[in-house]
């Protein structure tokens, strides 16, 4: 009789429990579908600089996070070598590139004039935003995709917040709260998923079976998933905004690890791949280059050898994939320079990271052909920026025994 009533008191209060914990929502449905952020229904009584969806507006109570976002590339995908190419697609075949690049209903064009104001106003407001975060008037005048990847993108639909779960409670579902309405918190922001809509293209986008940008089926086959490390973990630490990636050299730093070392009468550097959770590089526009040179005495090249970690992609009469020689997530590969030369004193070697070798290729094609004045301009700054975005990852040298 005791056991039966310690039994029904056990499922009660495990019932009360489950009564208790919040369920955690996830995303509405189509969250990245044609996204939309300004309010379909008012749910709450906005504010002006509630209802502002440009980056200042939100900087004003979330600094921290528009400090760090201001830095990265989401800030700036509205980037001249993307705009430059507009002009000659038409406004319809531009909105398809900015589904990623500012993919908020509102930040879309409507028609070929809006696209053709808007790429002129980029010239005179390069930033496209207040870097210091102060509502400024010209500035928020500036049509919203000026912004790029901003707050609104990831975090407002219908007039409505979402985000993470807080970090001192965890707690997901609605949050109430007198600011912009509350918010629902969802562990979604924190699922590497959530990062798909733009970092996975699909099937039909695959060159020899392999998507164009195939960044999540690659973390999904490393073991980087099986333990649960996702993209946020890396990219987002600390939910730092920062979105680091190939053109942030620290960073590449971190994933990667090199050894120099002489094995008999050849030199050797090996590459590990330790901390990347997806083919390095993961896309098909940088490309890594391994150089190694033997020197005599004078310091003079007497011998060079150079190998390239790429996915060279090119377009005739549809996308061919010429070469992928890129380091899978745990892959250690080695670069070995023999049949030195007899009066070799050193070997040097050099890896150095070119984050828009695809692009630098198109921009000279563009520029080599007929364009308007003002897209000229932007693809002129864009081969300027990509020209300068290259850096020496590694170099060291071994003197032979």
């Amino acid at each position: 009789m005791k056991r039966s009533v310690y039994l029904a008191f056990a499922l009660l209060l495990a019932g009360l429990m489950l009564a208790g914990a919040a369920v955690d929502p996830g995303l509405p449905v189509g969250y990245w579908d044609k996204p939309q952020a300004s309010a379909i229904k008012v749910p709450h009584d906005w504010s002006a600089l509630e209802s502002d969806l440009h980056p200042e507006s939100c900087a004003q109570c979330h600094s921290e996070q528009f400090d760090s976002w201001k830095k990265s590339l989401h800030a700036h995908a509205y980037s001249p070598g993307l705009i430059g190419q507009f002009p000659g697609m038409g406004h319809d075949e531009a909105n398809s590139c900015l589904q990623c690049h500012a993919p908020l209903k509102e930040q879309l064009y409507q028609n070929t004039k809006q696209m053709n104001d808007s790429i002129a106003l980029k010239l005179a407001h390069a930033e496209g935003f207040d870097v210091n975060g102060e509502l400024d008037g010209e500035i928020e005048a500036l049509p919203l995709a000026h912004s790029g990847v901003s707050c609104a993108v990831c975090h407002v639909r219908g007039g409505q917040r979402f985000g993470p779960p807080a970090k001192s409670s965890g707690a997901v579902g609605f949050q109430g709260s007198p600011v912009h309405g509350g918010f629902t918190a969802t562990r979604a922001f924190e699922d590497a998923q959530f990062c798909a809509s733009c970092h996975q293209f699909p099937e039909s986008m695959s060159i020899n079976g392999k998507p164009l940008e195939n960044t999540l089926n690659e973390w999904k086959e490393s073991s980087f998933s099986e333990g649960g490390v996702t993209c946020q973990q890396c990219h987002m630490p600390d939910r730092k905004h920062e979105f680091r990636g190939i053109h942030d050299s620290e960073m590449v730093r971190k994933g990667l690890e090199f050894k120099l070392f002489q094995q008999g009468d050849a030199v050797v550097l090996t590459m590990h791949s330790i901390w990347i959770g997806h083919a390095f590089p993961s896309y098909v526009t940088p490309k890594v280059e391994v150089i190694a040179q033997a020197l005599n005495a004078q310091g003079e090249t007497v011998q060079q050898r150079q190998w390239q970690i790429i996915r060279e992609v090119e377009y005739d009469n549809g996308w061919q994939e010429k070469r992928d020689t890129r380091l899978d997530p745990g892959e250690t590969r080695m670069f070995k320079l023999t049949d030195i030369p007899e009066h070799t004193k050193t070997v040097r070697y050099r890896v150095i990271v070119e984050p828009d070798y695809f692009y630098k290729g198109v921009y000279k094609s563009l520029l080599s052909g007929e364009m308007g004045a003002q897209a000229r301009l932007h693809i002129q700054q864009a081969s300027r920026q990509a020209a300068g975005n290259d850096f020496v990852l590694f170099e060291n040298t071994i003197a032979l025994e």
